[in-house]
């Protein structure tokens, strides 16, 4: 019961990827801060110069192919943490 309140959806997670992926809310959403914080970083200093807006633009697109297995593994991650 536990699990199912705090696991994560692919689907919600695509969506958060598609409307504010470049602030890196998916990341923030499947934990992964370090990540999340690079791209939101990323994509305000990309106000002013072109190279962050690359940055961000590249990690967006890894995580187009990899957002399935990101969510399975946080998912796995969380059974763990929850039978340990």
């Amino acid at each position: 019961m536990e699990f199912e309140a705090q696991k994560k959806s692919t689907g919600v997670t695509y969506l958060l990827w598609f409307f504010l992926g470049g602030f890196g809310i998916h990341r923030f959403y499947l934990g992964s801060i370090g990540v999340g914080a690079v791209m939101l970083i990323c994509t305000l200093l990309g106000i002013f110069l072109l190279f962050p807006f690359i940055v961000t633009a590249v990690i967006g697109i890894y995580d187009l192919f990899t957002i399935p297995s990101q969510v399975r593994t946080y998912n796995q991650n969380l059974i763990s943490k929850i039978g340990a």
